[in-house]
């Protein structure tokens, strides 16, 4: 299905049956897998949209890679590359942290930006998981599409 962020015009794939979440912030778009089971991890997508202020694609990432670490629990990046999204520069990330409950899981994000507006795509499983989603959420990432005026 396609999910359309009414805030920015953004808009990426997410597997049929899944659920767009109610944040109360504009600027952020949870998507859920259904429930799996008490306890267990719910694979989301989760789309974010922010001012970079004056900052340069580049230097936007740099902060985001600097603070990562301190943001997420034994933060680990497994691969950070260049890629385009919309014909602007863009950038794919794999990483691994744990959550407050100490489960393993393996982020993807996707992220670009139009003008001052950064926009990620970021997608999250549990590490037992992954092997089972991966390909399906590459793919929800791979779809990220800003167009020519995203906005908050």
């Amino acid at each position: 299905m396609r999910v359309v962020h009414e805030a920015t015009g953004a808009s990426f794939d997410a597997p049929d049956g899944w659920l767009v979440e109610e944040t109360g912030r504009p600027e952020v778009l949870v998507v859920l897998e259904p429930e799996q089971g008490e306890g267990d991890v719910r694979a989301n997508l989760v789309l974010t949209a922010g001012s970079t202020g004056d900052r340069s694609f580049r230097d936007w990432q740099n902060g985001t890679e600097a603070l990562l670490p301190q943001e997420l629990a034994d933060y680990l990046l497994i691969d950070l590359h260049a890629v385009e999204i919309d014909g602007r520069p863009a950038g794919s990330r794999l990483a691994h942290h744990v959550d407050a409950q100490g489960r393993a899981l393996v982020m993807e994000q996707v992220f670009t930006q139009v003008g001052d507006l950064g926009v990620t795509l970021t997608a999250t499983v549990d590490v037992v998981r992954h092997p089972v989603v991966a390909e399906e959420l590459a793919a929800c990432c791979a779809s990220l599409r800003v167009g020519q005026e995203a906005r908050v």
